[in-house]
């Protein structure tokens, strides 16, 4: 495990491939744009309509009706200076404050609000940047048992796609590599990996040239849809944790190669099986089971993520949950997490931190190199960082999401947000919005981290994702600017 603020994998690879430390705009493949995030929000801008996955704009902040809607609106925010504390102290919030968002236009599609300034320079200056005209959300129907890809600039829904071949599986975590490509686990066995890109797609049904979903009314049989890369069929008593790995450099072509899937599942709500996939082909490369972990097992490993060196970290479900890393050797170490942290959204930090989301009043941050924690007190789902080392959390049993700041562990606001439900999912995208997901529900919501102004995306079936839905997160943690 790199240590936290860690510079050395970033370091070697910026004497190779030039300035990979400073963020860029460029997915693996993808075409390249210098992105600056201004000081203040961005400019008017709204999505167009030409579909009923479509969304059209509203200038209020009310959800979206009807199939694929969206709406616009300003949120109102709550200011705090919560503190934060080690697990020897009790966290009081002191001096809270109440505005209001004053800000009314809507985010501009074609801007970044807040992804920091972005250079150029030989080499592989653009690693993991993120292509922007290239930035999807994938969005689990956990009932229907499909999938969404939500283009994030446009709020358009741009295709849905059956996770498994027998259809139901109760999908729900998602993780996103760096070309686009997404893997979904299902939470009663099975792992699908759907390519991102046309161009990706292989022909395979006899038909001339690609089928493929173009939305959420045009979901294509098993079989005729030709952007499933593979499907590994799986049948667990639970399997939950879902995450890719970045793969290998290569500095001829500067793109990552042969990356990976870290898998966490159980069969008998006793033992915990981690597995690494083939990117490529969904094949099973190494495994380890892992006995004597606490927590509601038959929901666990609950979440995944992986840090700079591509090991994963995992945590099981609900109160008194251990949280474990596992090594691509398939060496592991369990950690125990404090009796005040009621493990649910996990994410590695841009410093090598691990963040657990928390459903009963403290979410925690581990090191793992003094192997402490710190306790937050801040109550939430699923959790992720965005550029400028602020924490975003789903705020448990509410429609808000809270940003923290990373470094002094004060919450920062709470912002309300029209989820349905509760807000659960939370993931960037590659230009900086903060995307909270609906527990069940139709709507997924993005919201203006400076301004606070949102837009809905409501032509959801019961979603339920709280993971690294676009895959900001692993290029966050692997490669931070």
């Amino acid at each position: 495990m790199i240590r936290p603020h860690h510079g050395l994998w970033v370091c070697a690879v910026s004497l190779a491939c030039g300035d990979a430390g400073t963020e860029s705009a460029s997915m693996s493949g993808g075409s390249t744009t210098s992105l600056t995030g201004p000081s203040t929000g961005p400019s008017t801008g709204s999505p167009t309509s030409s579909a009923t996955d479509t969304p059209t704009t509203t200038a209020t902040g009310a959800e979206g009706t009807g199939s694929g809607s969206a709406t616009t609106g300003t949120a109102a925010t709550t200011g705090s200076t919560t503190g934060a504390t080690s697990t020897t102290g009790p966290v009081t919030a002191t001096d809270a404050q109440t505005t209001s968002a004053t800000t009314t236009t809507s985010p501009d599609t074609t801007g970044d609000p807040d992804t920091g300034t972005g250079t150029t320079g030989e080499g592989c200056p653009d690693i993991g940047g993120g292509d922007v005209e290239f930035s999807f959300i994938w969005i689990a129907n956990s009932p229907d048992g499909t999938v969404s890809k939500i283009d994030t600039q446009t709020l358009k829904e741009v295709g849905r796609y059956w996770v498994r071949p027998q259809g139901g599986g109760e999908p729900s975590r998602t993780s996103v590599n760096l070309r686009g490509d997404v893997v979904i686990g299902s939470r009663l066995g099975g792992v699908t990996k759907i390519f991102a890109r046309p161009e990706d797609c292989k022909e395979s049904n006899g038909m001339p040239g690609i089928q493929t979903s173009t939305g959420k009314n045009n979901v294509l049989p098993w079989g005729v849809e030709e952007c499933i890369a593979w499907y590994a069929d799986y049948s667990f008593t639970s399997e939950r944790a879902v995450a890719w790995t970045t793969g290998d450099l290569d500095m001829q072509t500067c793109e990552f190669t042969d990356p990976k899937v870290w898998i966490g599942a159980t069969s008998d709500a006793i033992n915990l099986k981690v597995m690494l996939l083939g990117g490529d082909d969904g094949k099973e490369d190494a495994s380890v089971v892992i006995p004597g972990t606490t927590g509601y097992m038959t929901r666990s490993p609950y979440g995944a993520a992986v840090d700079a060196e591509n090991d994963v970290w995992m945590v099981n479900a609900y109160c008194g949950g251990t949280m474990i890393e596992v090594h691509q050797d398939m060496t592991y170490e369990t950690i125990k997490v404090p009796g005040e942290v009621c493990p649910y959204g996990i994410a590695v930090d841009s410093g090598g931190y691990v963040w657990i989301g928390g459903y009963q009043t403290y979410s925690g941050r581990y090191d793992p190199v003094s192997k402490g924690w710190d306790l937050v007190q801040a109550q939430g789902l699923g959790i992720q960082e965005d550029a400028k080392g602020r924490l975003w959390l789903g705020a448990y049993g509410s429609n808000a999401v809270i940003e923290i700041d990373g470094d002094t562990l004060q919450v920062l606001s709470t912002t309300a947000v029209p989820t349905t439900g509760q807000s659960k999912g939370v993931s960037i995208d590659f230009y900086g919005y903060v995307w909270i997901v609906s527990d069940a529900g139709n709507t997924a919501v993005r919201l203006d981290p400076v301004t606070k102004a949102f837009q809905t995306y409501a032509g959801l079936n019961d979603p339920y994702s709280y993971s690294d839905m676009t895959g900001w997160g692993l290029k966050n943690a692997v490669i931070p600017q």
